[in-house]
């Protein structure tokens, strides 16, 4: 079975500067960071979860972990901001559109590995007009900790004699190849350099990928 994976943001869309930017307002609104290393460590977080990077800033803050109850209320009113301010105005990033119809037609099963909320990812591919292209969709729950946890669940159950992973962070990049998976870093929001140094099989543009696609099929054949 050949299988595709894509991370979504950076990816298919990019809206990771704007959500850097809505979290580093909320951290020093609640915890009194600064907005603009806030910013930086999410998009230098780039693939972890969302969970993560607001356990990092409240532990930095108060020196314990963040309570369950604390992180569903400020992450409630990050999402709520993401939705009703960003969400709508998304648009795919050029060539995204080509990459999904080609990977559909040449793949038995793709999915989405994401750090962003279960739930929000289903609702916001939805919104893109996206889910026809997907098998799966995968976030963050209490199922779904990280992207390990995408990726045990596909390697257990879908048995891939093709794996191959797109995602714009070192990250990503790290978690998939550690899976086997090949990897193809898109240098949306981190530069070649971090993307070929955390082990990425190939790193170029989302236009470029699809002649990298096509000779990784050929190899198979």
């Amino acid at each position: 079975m050949k299988i595709f994976g894509f991370d979504y943001d950076g990816t298919i869309i990019n809206i990771e500067p704007q959500k850097a930017n809505a979290f580093g307002e909320l951290i020093s609104k609640y915890w009194g960071a600064d907005k603009k290393e806030a910013a930086d460590f999410w998009i230098n977080g780039g693939g972890t979860s969302r969970r993560y990077k607001f356990d990092y800033y409240y532990e930095k803050k108060y020196g314990k972990k963040l309570q369950d109850k604390i992180y569903n209320k400020i992450e409630s009113e990050y999402s709520t901001l993401l939705k009703q301010t960003y969400y709508p105005k998304v648009k795919l990033l050029p060539h995204a559109l080509d990459i999904l119809k080609f990977v559909r037609s040449q793949f038995d099963f793709i999915f989405v590995s994401s750090g962003v909320p279960l739930k929000e990812i289903r609702y916001l591919v939805q919104l893109n007009g996206l889910s026809d292209y997907f098998d799966l969709v995968l976030g963050t729950s209490n199922k779904y900790l990280s992207k390990r946890n995408h990726f045990r669940e596909i390697l257990n159950t879908k048995k891939p004699s093709l794996l191959i992973f797109m995602g714009d962070s070192a990250e990503d990049i790290k978690v998939a190849r550690s899976y086997k998976a090949i990897t193809i870093g898109l240098p949306t929001n981190q530069p070649k350099k971090v993307l070929k140094n955390a082990g990425a099989n190939f790193v170029c543009s989302l236009k470029e990928s699809k002649s990298v696609i096509k000779k990784l099929l050929a190899n198979q054949e």
